[in-house]
């Protein structure tokens, strides 16, 4: 009987600015809205999107995208990492757990590509070298503060692997793990 764990492949696509933060102070996003002309084809997400199976989140995302006016991810099965009780919503489950564990359960429940979001999320999948591609829009803008991506070392170097800069002025850069 094998002791491996499975777990799916996991994909992160994060815009950040050119000093590391994924948000502004209070989570703000604002400072985004002039780079929301590029289509889904150009970022990449609309594939990303089409080829992830389940999305899972972090608790503080899940709460910035549910006052959002439009739900982005249709009848997609969403997990929440969360340790507070949350209302029900369909397609939307909600975990507590090591996210190494829950990627584990994720797989024996069926899934096989997860898209990582939220920044603490994406923190603890950096750090626990559990992200297999990170895509980061690098977004011509210093915040100075705010929430950032990386806090503390990563186990292994991430390499690019393609760039490409759009119409927007965003420079998309996919990066693996070494």
């Amino acid at each position: 009987m094998s002791t491996e764990l499975h777990r799916p492949r996991v994909s992160a696509f994060l815009a950040l600015s050119l000093d590391g933060f994924i948000a502004g102070e209070g989570g703000d996003l604002a400072w985004l809205e002039p780079y929301n002309g590029d289509s889904q084809e150009e970022t990449g997400y609309g594939a990303l999107m089409a080829s992830a199976d389940t999305l899972l989140m972090g608790r503080n995302t899940y709460d910035i995208v549910s006052a959002f006016p439009e739900w982005f991810y249709g009848d997609k099965p969403v997990v929440v990492l969360t340790h507070r009780p949350a209302a029900p919503r369909e397609h939307v489950s909600f975990r507590q757990g090591a996210l190494a564990q829950v990627l584990d359960e994720l797989w024996l429940a069926g899934s096989r590509h997860l898209y990582l979001d939220g920044g603490e999320v994406v923190r603890q999948g950096l750090q626990g070298a559990l992200v297999d591609e990170l895509i980061l829009f690098w977004v011509p803008i210093t915040l100075g503060r705010g929430v950032p991506l990386f806090a503390g070392p990563l186990p292994g170097a991430l390499r690019p692997v393609s760039s490409t800069v759009l119409p927007s002025g965003l420079v998309r850069v996919v990066y693996q793990p070494a």
